[in-house]
């Protein structure tokens, strides 16, 4: 299985993805990145932002918002949109499967090996795939533990 890059690699790696676009890395951004950086929970825009005012209090929603287009854009992070609850950002935009949790809402990656996959999609049906998104819904252990109790 592959492993989550370090904490100072992600930073690294969406600063300097915006800074060689030509992006202006103002206090306000450079929070949002290293709240993304620690952060793998998928978080909402509002999450961001009720996190990042702990440190930056005069940020706006329309900021945070801005700051993940932005990054969005430049394929920095992957925006998940789902009908039944608040669009999530993810910062891994590997291919992997996000594993969602019915119940608590939670979004964890797996990151197992999916390089047969597109081999035998195209193999199969003659589509040559460019990338993917893959979900499973289920419930966590977390949730699972907490039902048998």
């Amino acid at each position: 299985m592959k492993k989550y890059p370090g904490v100072q690699e992600i930073e690294q790696k969406l600063v300097s993805g915006l800074r060689n676009k030509g992006y202006k890395l103002t206090s306000q951004r450079l929070e949002i990145i290293r709240l993304l950086a620690r952060d793998t929970s998928h978080p909402a825009a509002r999450d961001i932002l009720r996190k990042v005012r702990k440190t930056v209090p005069r940020i706006s929603l329309s900021t945070v918002y801005y700051t993940l287009d932005m990054m969005k854009k430049e394929g920095l992070l992957r925006e998940l949109e789902y009908y039944d609850m608040d669009n999530r950002y993810d910062i891994n935009v590997t291919d992997h499967i996000n594993l969602v949790c019915t119940k608590c809402k939670k979004i964890s990656d797996y990151l197992g090996d999916l390089s047969s996959f597109p081999k035998a999609v195209e193999q199969e049906s003659g589509f040559k795939p460019a990338r993917m998104r893959f979900e499973y819904y289920g419930i966590c252990r977390n949730c699972a533990s907490a039902k048998s109790r």
